[in-house]
């Protein structure tokens, strides 16, 4: 089968690939970013022969939110799921399934979500991610399959957050952030490239999925958990005021989170190898 990927030299992009070429044998199109942004009869017309459309595109969210990097985050994922819809909108043979992202900020930090939850954060963040889904859900006018994964913390051995903090880790200099209570939902990358390699294969899978391990922990829990697995005491942290002074309304993803549990994956029968932030870690960091 022919897979076109957006956002493929990424973390999340280059584990996946990896896994769709081995597991499913899969002929791999990057989509590159002058395709993606450009006219939308040309991308049309480029992504044709995909069987399968993977939109992994979107600049990083860790930033300070002042108003032109608010423009860009839109763009990155709004405007380029936009140009996705329309032209599979445009292709005589559509592809079976669309896979798109969200993240897991789309929900306020009051509730515990699943998939069913309508308790959406009503910040930049939220609204992001509701009109980021909306523009996903477009594809499905044209008839074609299409999954959604919400997405927490990535943890990987290979970039990402774990790999910015671990050298102060090492070093006995990390900590939490802020207070340290704040929901911290995350997923080992194998789990992560496996459910989009599940929801391939399984093809009455659709619509969201929250794609989070089943542990519901906090930042302060991570912390812990860190510092045991590197065998490095954890006495430091990261002041709040120092985060927002750096970030400003950006440091939200860092300050607060959001308790998600993976209900509809777990139902189908998906099986989480890293169901806990211990096993995680101890995975990624064993070869380190």
């Amino acid at each position: 089968m022919k897979i076109g990927i957006t956002g493929g030299t990424g973390l999340i992009g280059s584990h996946l690939i990896e896994k769709l070429k081995g597991e499913l044998n899969a002929d791999i199109l990057l989509i590159p970013r002058n395709i993606l942004y450009g006219n939308v009869q040309d991308l049309s017309v480029f992504i044709k022969s995909c069987e399968i459309i993977i939109h992994l595109s979107g600049a990083p969210i860790v930033c300070r939110w002042n108003s032109r990097n608010k423009q860009i985050l839109r763009d990155s994922r709004i405007l380029t799921t936009q140009n996705l819809s329309h032209a599979i909108g445009l292709m005589e043979t559509k592809p079976r399934l669309f896979i798109s992202t969200s993240a897991v900020g789309i929900y306020d930090t009051d509730h515990t979500h699943s998939e069913s939850s309508s308790n959406f954060s009503t910040d930049f963040l939220g609204d992001l991610c509701v009109d980021w889904e909306k523009s996903a859900n477009e594809v499905k006018i044209h008839g074609v399959r299409t999954v959604i994964f919400r997405l927490g913390v990535v943890l990987s051995e290979k970039g990402g957050a774990l790999t910015k903090v671990l050298p102060l880790f090492r070093f006995g200099l990390g900590g939490k952030l802020g207070n340290g209570k704040q929901a911290f939902p995350f997923i080992h990358i194998s789990d992560l490239v496996n459910a989009y390699a599940f929801v391939i294969v399984n093809t009455d899978s659709e619509g969201t999925y929250n794609l989070i391990a089943p542990e519901l922990i906090t930042n302060r829990d991570y912390t812990k958990t860190l510092c045991s697995v590197l065998n490095r005491p954890a006495f430091f942290h990261v002041p709040a005021f120092i985060l927002r002074a750096i970030f400003g309304e950006g440091a939200k993803v860092l300050l607060s989170g959001q308790k998600v549990v993976p209900k509809r994956l777990l139902d189908m029968g998906f099986l989480f190898y890293f169901p806990s932030i211990r096993a995680s870690l101890t995975s990624l960091l064993s070869t380190k």
